[in-house]
């Protein structure tokens, strides 16, 4: 892929949204192998949109959180990445759903990828593993320069076991997800209709978006690793 190409890809997967299909019970049909004869028509989504103010997104979700009752599907946005065994306990009460994996590096655009969770502790070492399959995907055997830099980058922190979680989503009872937005380390929890599925898109709100959400600065130097 060429590294322009490579460049989008990135950005795309940074501030893309992802469709969750779910299969109540905690088994996921994902696509790869069964892929749908049309795609999914949703209205449905988590997460913030291209150009909202942060502020603003983070206010909506509290709200939304604050008056909600019954089980919802939710997305957790932790105010720093996470360490896998904190993500884990974070959400402990309720029924994993996806993962976001993002290495954050100042004014480094790296990219943020959306993975399968089950109840399974587990699940969250194979997320991350294919995390850093997604990554290679997206590069190409051929990519050179800055972008193979990043890519070997994230490869190389995801593989020692970053603190990298960016985001949660989940399904769980409103009181139990009311819990989790006042634990410190969360920086807003946003809920779905209690009428919605389990076919929805899903957005990141990284830790570094701080004014508006939009593509990451991407002008520093590539660490080693």
């Amino acid at each position: 892929m060429r590294p322009d190409g490579l460049r989008r890809a990135f950005g795309s997967i940074a501030v893309g949204a992802v469709v969750v299909l779910v299969v109540l019970g905690g088994l996921y049909a994902l696509g790869a192998a069964h892929p749908p004869r049309r795609p999914a028509v949703t209205t449905d989504r988590l997460g913030p949109t291209g150009g909202q103010s942060v502020d603003e997104y983070i206010a909506a979700a509290s709200a939304g959180t604050a008056r909600a009752t019954g089980t919802r599907w939710a997305l957790v946005s932790p105010r720093a990445p996470l360490d896998d065994d904190t993500a884990w306990s974070l959400i402990a009460g309720t029924g994993p759903s996806r993962v976001a994996f993002h290495v954050t590096v100042d004014a480094v655009a790296t990219p943020t990828t959306f993975e399968p969770l089950t109840r399974d502790r587990g699940s969250l070492q194979t997320a991350r593993d294919l995390a850093v399959d997604d990554v290679e995907r997206t590069v190409g055997p051929d990519a050179v320069g800055r972008d193979r830099q990043i890519a070997t980058l994230v490869r190389s922190r995801l593989t020692a076991g970053c603190a990298c979680v960016v985001a949660l989503v989940v399904r769980g009872d409103a009181d139990r997800l009311r819990a989790i937005a006042g634990d410190r380390r969360v920086r807003a929890v946003e809920v779905l209709p209690a009428d919605a599925g389990g076919r929805f898109t899903v957005g990141a709100l990284l830790p570094e978006q701080s004014d508006r959400v939009g593509p990451l600065s991407d002008t520093a130097p590539v660490p080693a690793g």
